[in-house]
């Protein structure tokens, strides 16, 4: 059950946002800001290793690169999983190490499937291909079916036309998780006309943790309905739902989530501090451009 967040520790967000004169936004105030690299910091040091990815990821965005890239520089040579080299391969890449996508590729490439799939979406996330040709054959002869997407989602993001009809059919696949895996793929790949397609596949999943998924692409592409809910869901007592609703408030522009992304910062569950932090770097971006 979540623990709900203290009234003293409620109260010393609120002071400590009201010290800081001419903040019309407290997501603007330095001490909110200090808080988010706290947050992220603490993350980036932890040993729950997603969950430090994506702190990293966040640091970067907030322009820390060179921490991010001090910590996880040893790692890579020192990590022998293959996924998890994938992780600090794709974080020391968005941290300004252009050099490390040719660990991607080098997995991507390997006889060994077990780094394939974080590979293909390592790939994606960072808007890479290569030369695209182990991604097509990924797309193409992939037994597994989520790296047949992983790997559809990079090639579409660079432009290409069967991998982008690919993910846009298995949005209607009768599988659920294959149909939210392409869900989430098009909250980048796709564009406002595939909300309708995405409203009719949620109407049949039952998986409140799926539901958020379809939630967040669709409010990503401008559905305003979907965006109340995923503003909701910043609640749910499922950590599994909080997490991924606080990563895409911020990836949905929702503005007004702002004031329970910042009590976010405080809760129990360590991946939705830093999601909550990411979406605060990300809403104050679109602010100041």
């Amino acid at each position: 059950m979540r623990q709900p967040i203290s009234l003293l520790s409620s109260l010393v967000i609120v002071v400590s946002l009201s010290m800081v004169a001419g903040s019309a936004d407290p997501s603007d105030s330095a001490a909110t800001q200090n808080l988010i690299i706290e947050v992220l910091r603490k993350g980036l040091a932890s040993d729950e290793f997603w969950p430090s990815m994506h702190a990293a990821e966040a640091m970067s965005l907030a322009g820390k690169g060179d921490e991010v890239r001090a910590a996880l520089g040893p790692r890579l040579h020192s990590t022998e999983d293959a996924q998890h080299r994938c992780g600090v391969a794709r974080e020391l890449f968005r941290a300004g190490d252009k050099s490390a996508v040719a660990v991607l590729l080098e997995i991507l490439a390997d006889e060994d499937p077990h780094g394939h799939v974080h590979a293909c979406e390592s790939l994606f996330k960072i808007g890479q291909i290569g030369d695209g040709v182990m991604l097509r054959k990924h797309m193409q002869e992939g037994e597994l079916a989520t790296k047949r997407l992983m790997a559809a989602a990079a090639l579409a993001r660079s432009g290409d036309a069967e991998a982008l009809a690919l993910l846009r059919a298995q949005v209607l696949n009768e599988d659920d998780n294959i149909a939210r895996i392409a869900a989430w793929t098009l909250a980048v790949d796709g564009d406002a006309s595939d909300l309708p397609a995405l409203r009719s596949r949620l109407a049949s999943i039952d998986n409140p943790q799926y539901q958020t998924f379809m939630l967040a692409t669709m409010a990503t592409l401008g559905d305003k309905a979907a965006g109340a809910k995923l503003q909701a869901a910043l609640g749910n007592e499922d950590p599994g739902i909080r997490v991924f609703a606080a990563e895409f408030c911020g990836h949905a522009k929702l503005t007004t989530a702002r004031e329970t992304l910042i009590n976010l910062l405080q809760d129990e569950n360590l991946d939705v501090r830093i999601r909550a932090a990411q979406s605060l770097l990300l809403l104050n971006a679109d602010d100041n451009r």
